[in-house]
């Protein structure tokens, strides 16, 4: 496989873990914009994830091993590379498109292109905001390479260029500017749904999903780095897996009971109304017991993959069919679900835009 091969895969594969990680703040955010994350936004966020490795995979690998590279210097002449441009002697305008210089300069702009473009889609900014985030990424970029990874390597592998820092500032500025021609700047006032979908419910359910995973995770790593490196004992196993679910699950059982929501349905932006007020507390742990925290259940043996997926059929099923999409949790827990509408008022009321970029 080619470095370059190499470098996309290596991008994909960070900037998919990335963007799970960003999910939750994501779809928070976007729910209480606009009350939608459609497949364009998730799409906006898998591409800007992978773009942000990409950046740095392409610029930094593969890195070297040790005593097999060579020092480089840098390149500080200005219009230095941009001036070896030249036309092959006996070759026609389109021999020109073989040259090494050219091609450099062509690739290290289309390179920051992406950047302009995300920076108005996602930051919702201009021309100015996309020249001067190029400006920076690059210099980053450049005085990485130039520091030798900042001191990982005792000197430069790459070459420090100072026209890179111009080719890549234009790549930005180019790409903010060609996004005007697909999106558009502002848009009207925005209209909060007041219905939950399925979509809703269900982005709310992955979402509680992976906030169990990262919790759990986080949790993990935390103990047995304290375990490891500042008692220096051996990791207890009994311990691990207690806090691998207790953590994320007794964070959930905290929300259900005091607020009567999940994780992920509070990430959507949605709530519940008990159909019978004075059976609220009641409802709620049936909520938990059923819903969440038979996740943490099904998880520990004896229970296996077959029936945790067997679980997640079933709930998503129950969540497509149940009135209002509510699922089987909030069904046997006796509440409601609905889109937390107040809140969004109380927004607008203390002054936020009634528009958003585009």
């Amino acid at each position: 496989m080619s470095d370059q091969a190499t470098n996309a895969l290596v991008a994909t594969a960070l900037g998919l873990v990335l963007a799970v990680l960003l999910l939750i703040p994501t779809a928070a955010v976007q729910y209480r914009l606009d009350g939608r994350l459609g497949p364009r936004d998730l799409a906006v966020l898998v591409g800007a994830a992978v773009y942000a490795f990409a950046i740095w995979t392409y610029t930094l690998l593969p890195l070297p091993a040790e005593d097999s590279y060579t020092c480089l210097g840098a390149q500080t002449r200005l219009f230095g590379t941009i001036g070896e441009i030249r036309l092959p002697p006996g070759g026609g305008p389109l021999a020109l498109l073989r040259d090494p210089a050219l091609l450099q300069v062509v690739l290290n702009v289309l390179l920051f292109v992406p950047l302009g473009w995300f920076v108005r889609v996602v930051a919702r900014r201009g021309v100015v905001v996309a020249t001067v985030g190029g400006a920076a990424v690059s210099l980053l970029v450049e005085l990485t390479q130039r520091t030798g990874v900042w001191g990982l390597y005792d000197c430069a592998y790459r070459l420090f260029d100072v026209d890179d820092l111009l080719v890549n500032t234009l790549g930005a500025t180019i790409g903010s500017l060609l996004s005007l021609l697909v999106v558009r700047r502002r848009r009207g006032a925005v209209v909060l749904p007041t219905a939950v979908t399925l979509g809703r419910r269900l982005v709310a359910m992955v979402c509680d999903v992976v906030f169990v995973a990262l919790a759990g995770a986080a949790a993990v790593l935390a103990w047995r780095g304290y375990e490891l490196y500042v008692r220096e004992v051996p990791v207890d196993r009994g311990v691990q897996a207690a806090l691998q679910w207790g953590v994320p699950l007794g964070l959930e059982a905290l929300l259900v009971l005091t607020r009567g929501v999940t994780v992920g349905e509070l990430t959507a932006d949605l709530r519940t109304v008990a159909r019978r007020p004075a059976l609220v507390l009641p409802g709620r742990v049936v909520k938990l017991v059923t819903g969440v925290g038979s996740l943490g259940l099904l998880a520990v043996p004896p229970y296996g993959v077959a029936v945790l997926a067997a679980w997640a059929v079933v709930s998503v099923l129950v969540a497509w069919r149940s009135r209002g999409h509510r699922g089987l949790a909030n069904a046997l827990g006796g509440l409601d679900l609905e889109v937390d509408v107040e809140r969004g008022v109380r927004r607008g009321a203390a002054g936020s835009p009634a528009g958003r970029d585009a």
